[in-house]
């Protein structure tokens, strides 16, 4: 069997690692002289949407912000372009994972991060996000006031050599930009908004602030700041903004820091930090002061012995991939070629946590080192599609050559060149051993091949299970992106099905009353009255939202040729009440129930909706010391109530 390699433009496309709505990233090799290349990640649009002016535009609009930023805490974007009439970035690969994939990993693991390790990673972000903020346009010299708008776990790289970088400018905005983000128009992360972002407000440098004051603040609780049991409850919460103490959630938590962490949080953004400088200024004079013994280097010891094994394998299939010589010829840089590669397999070869097969690792660790020095781009390794090689015979190194189309043998991949002319690439294999030697080659390779088969069939059940579990970071975005791959029953509604054309057509939505938010698919896409765009013959599900009124709801609709309208009724709430929930010792994490159903908030819980004119039950209990208390009462249509729980004696109430 072999893999089939494709040449786009100056690089060599290995894997696809990730696939989105409207762009697919590729783990490439660029292709110089000699075959010396280095590891990069390109970004490039699906071919279907290179004909979408819009989406083109806004896609160029990303790289003018990107390619301007060089810090050593941002992910570096090396080149942009266009190839078989497809644009791409081509950026850094970094060796690591994101903070969200380290987190779960961490929570199966039974592990955690350390304080000072935490301070660490969110005063480096700070860093790289002061960096964006002050960053100037190269050709005008003019400051471009860059916010990014999705600071999340998601778009924090932490590398295997302890480099904390921040990723994913997409959604980026710049003040130079052409065309400014529709007012009412929620983009990012509903657990990682500002309560500006939350209200559709204009945003500034202050928001990312406020974002990586809540990643700071979630890591030294261990626990989410913003969570509810819809997105709406979510936004609702955040506008609130009530941040409970850390101190009474993780004690260990120094006054100080938790100041600093409460600064970054602050409500009021002319009460925040001014600048990511600032921030970066506190954490970094805490750090030295309470942790003088800390050493990036320690952390990056830490992060090999946490991912051990998908360090280990990661650099094997580097190694092999860097063992790939693919040197282009005439044409090369404007020319697909598929290539066929086959590379060399041993007994010490092993399944990587990706599934891909790899060949014998260098003999130290300073030779795994020198082969793949340089490299960066995270991107998830169980996300990556697998590479067999499994048909190699010992002892085989792969020579790639071109050769005329006359004498060419074996595989052969042809170029899409004009008729008559052909660039042919061929694997030769360098002369087998003597034939006397080929009773011990014999004896030997049945050995291995029963170790290795014993050995590659362990790490393959490995990495289908890291596969499995992998984490699969969701971003809420303007307009939900149709999904490349066919439409698959198992899967939940929104994906484009097979008779989907791609076109856009008007997207229509009003109701009665208005300012009602939209949800496609589960994904804020703005309020009602709404003008925009939407792909014809896909299935989605549309929700409307407002305070006060029932949900509106269609499970299933499609968008005709002519476009889609919507002009929906919202129905009043019935008659309700509003109560404050206090729980005093809970613990940690009491158990709260509203007549019989558990709620996801943790106390105080603010304004909770109650039916008004029924009887409401609410109970608490500390699951460990199994201490309760409840209390019932009857409240009227817009009535507010405090409800205070003692555990373990007569529940108390206002």
């Amino acid at each position: 069997m072999s893999s089939q390699l494709e040449s786009f433009g100056k690089y060599l496309l290995l894997e696809k690692l990730a696939a989105g709505g409207m762009a697919e990233i590729y783990l490439a090799k660029s292709i110089g002289a000699g075959g010396i290349g280095k590891f990069v990640a390109i970004k490039r649009i699906l071919p279907q949407f290179t004909d979408n002016p819009e989406f083109v535009e806004m896609f160029k609009e990303e790289a003018k912000v990107v390619m301007n930023l060089n810090h050593g805490n941002i992910v570096s974007i090396y080149d942009f372009g266009i190839e078989h009439n497809q644009f791409y970035l081509v950026m850094e690969y970094v060796e690591g994972q994101n903070l969200r994939q380290v987190l779960n990993h961490m929570k199966k693991e039974n592990k955690e991060f350390s304080t000072d390790q935490i301070i660490y990673m969110v005063k480096e972000v700070a860093a790289g996000l002061d960096h964006a903020h002050r960053c100037l346009d190269s050709t005008t010299g003019r400051p471009l006031n860059i916010t990014h708008r999705d600071m999340s776990p998601q778009n924090v790289m932490v590398s295997f050599e302890g480099e904390v970088k921040v990723v994913d400018f997409g959604i980026a905005k710049a003040e130079t930009q052409l065309e400014q983000t529709r007012a009412g128009t929620i983009k990012g992360k509903f657990g990682y908004m500002s309560p500006e972002q939350a209200d559709g407000h204009t945003v500034d440098l202050r928001t990312d602030i406020f974002a990586l004051g809540i990643i700071l603040w979630e890591l030294l609780a261990k626990d989410r700041l913003f969570t509810a049991q819809s997105e709406a409850a979510t936004l609702r919460k955040i506008r609130d903004c009530n941040i409970p103490s850390l101190r009474k959630i993780n004690p260990a938590v120094h006054p100080d820091l938790e100041k600093i962490c409460m600064k970054a949080l602050a409500k009021d953004r002319t009460l925040r930090y001014q600048t990511a400088a600032a921030f970066n200024k506190d954490l970094n004079r805490f750090l030295n002061t309470h942790y003088p013994d800390f050493s990036p280097h320690e952390f990056s010891v830490f992060m090999k012995s946490l991912y051990s094994q998908m360090y280990l394998d990661n650099r094997k299939k580097l190694s092999d991939y860097a063992r790939i010589d693919a040197t282009p010829g005439t044409g090369a840089d404007s020319e697909r070629t598929a290539v066929t590669q086959t590379a060399t397999m041993t007994s010490t070869q092993t399944a990587s946590s990706t599934g891909a097969q790899h060949a014998t690792p260098p003999s130290s660790v300073d030779e795994q080192e020198h082969s793949i020095a340089g490299e960066g781009f995270v991107v998830d390794p169980a996300k990556s599609q697998k590479i067999d090689l499994s048909s190699l015979k010992l002892d085989e190194k792969p020579i790639v050559k071109k050769v005329p189309a006359s004498t060419q043998t074996g595989i052969t991949a042809t170029k899409n060149r004009p008729m008559g002319t052909q660039t042919q690439i061929r694997v030769q294999q360098q002369t087998p051993p003597p034939a006397n030697n080929n009773l011990l080659y014999a004896a030997v390779l049945g050995l291995l091949v029963a170790v290795g088969g014993w050995w590659y069939w362990q790490n393959q059940k490995k990495a289908l299970l890291q596969h499995d579990l992998a984490a699969k970071p969701t971003h809420s975005v303007e307009m939900p992106p149709p999904s490349p791959a066919p439409a698959d029953p198992t899967k939940p509604q929104g994906q484009i099905d097979a008779a989907s054309t791609g076109q856009l057509v008007p997207f229509n939505i009003q109701s009665t009353p208005s300012g009602a938010t939209i949800y496609v698919d589960d994904k804020a896409l703005g309020v009602t009255p709404y003008i925009g765009s939407i792909e014809t013959n896909r299935l989605f599900r549309l929700k409307l939202l407002r305070d006060g009124y029932l949900p509106y709801e269609m499970p299933s609709v499609k968008a005709n040729p002519d476009g889609y309208t919507l002009k929906a009724t919202m129905m009043p709430e019935p008659p309700s009440g509003y109560v404050t929930i206090e729980v005093f010792n809970g613990g940690v994490d009491p158990v709260i129930t509203v007549n019989g159903v558990r709620l996801t908030e943790k106390p105080p819980i603010q304004n909770y909706k109650v039916p008004a004119g029924a009887n409401v039950t609410i109970k608490a209990v500390n699951p460990y010391s199994n201490l309760q208390a409840q209390e019932s009462f009857v409240i009227g249509q817009g009535q507010r109530k405090f409800v205070r729980l003692y555990l373990g004696r007569t529940a108390g109430g206002q």
